[in-house]
């Protein structure tokens, strides 16, 4: 878990960046590392680590921009079995979106989920989806069948075959009374691929099925730009 803090006060919050190019820290930014306690006790292990938080964003300037990034959060190899109880995480969000309304200008926070453990079926994590402003999903093609799935997504040799479906189920709302919702307009499918270089979304299809001449044939006039040309069954009176 880490803690950027940029203390050049002509930053500005909330500004636009390409998601594909990689987030150059200023000159003399602090990158804090906190801790997970390994604890058995029957007390949230995740509250000390808002204390540690909140202690950062009181002994910083005014115009010091924290960025919270939170990985793999309750995956057993990084935290406490006790986290995951409902009575634990629900508490750490509750108090951590209290803390993103108390200082809206200076922090963010970005919290991944191992859905391969807590699938989005489950009452935990729909709370936990309710709790937070966005919600994407990165889904992997499976390994057997991402070759497949792959190649028959239409890319040329010089595009990069997508590697899995990229989901967007909430998006931020503006203000505590609602704008922003939901992602119901989105309406296409889409895929990422992820390189040393760059991280891509892009629209998503699948081409005809090989024995559905009719549906390749438009497809292939689509491309081309053609218009349709009628079929002899449809000039016969």
């Amino acid at each position: 878990m880490q803690i950027q803090g940029e203390n050049a006060e002509e930053v500005v919050f909330c500004h636009t960046f390409d998601l594909a190019k990689r987030l150059t820290l200023p000159v003399g930014t602090a990158v804090n590392y906190i801790a997970i306690p390994r604890t058995t006790s029957s007390s949230s292990p995740l509250m000390s680590i808002l204390q540690s938080v909140q202690h950062q964003l009181a002994s910083t300037p005014a115009h010091t921009i924290h960025r919270l990034v939170i990985p793999s959060l309750l995956s057993p190899a990084m935290y406490p079995p006790t986290s995951s109880h409902p009575s634990s995480i629900l508490q750490f969000l509750h108090a951590l979106r209290a803390l993103l309304r108390q200082y809206p200008t200076r922090l963010t926070a970005v919290v991944t989920l191992p859905l391969s453990l807590y699938p989005r079926s489950s009452g935990l994590v729909r709370w936990m989806e309710i709790l937070s402003d966005g919600v994407l999903e990165l889904a992997p093609f499976p390994y057997s069948h991402a070759q497949m799935l792959a190649q028959s997504a239409g890319t040329t040799k010089d595009e990069e075959k997508p590697q899995g479906m990229f989901a967007v189920h909430k998006l931020p709302v503006y203000h505590e009374k609602g704008g922003g919702g939901g992602a119901q307009d989105l309406g296409e499918d889409m895929a990422f691929t992820l390189s040393r270089r760059k991280f891509v979304v892009a629209k998503f299809s699948l081409p005809p099925l090989e024995g559905d001449t009719e549906a390749q044939e438009a497809a292939v006039r689509e491309a081309a730009g053609g218009s349709a040309m009628p079929k002899k069954a449809d000039l016969e009176f």
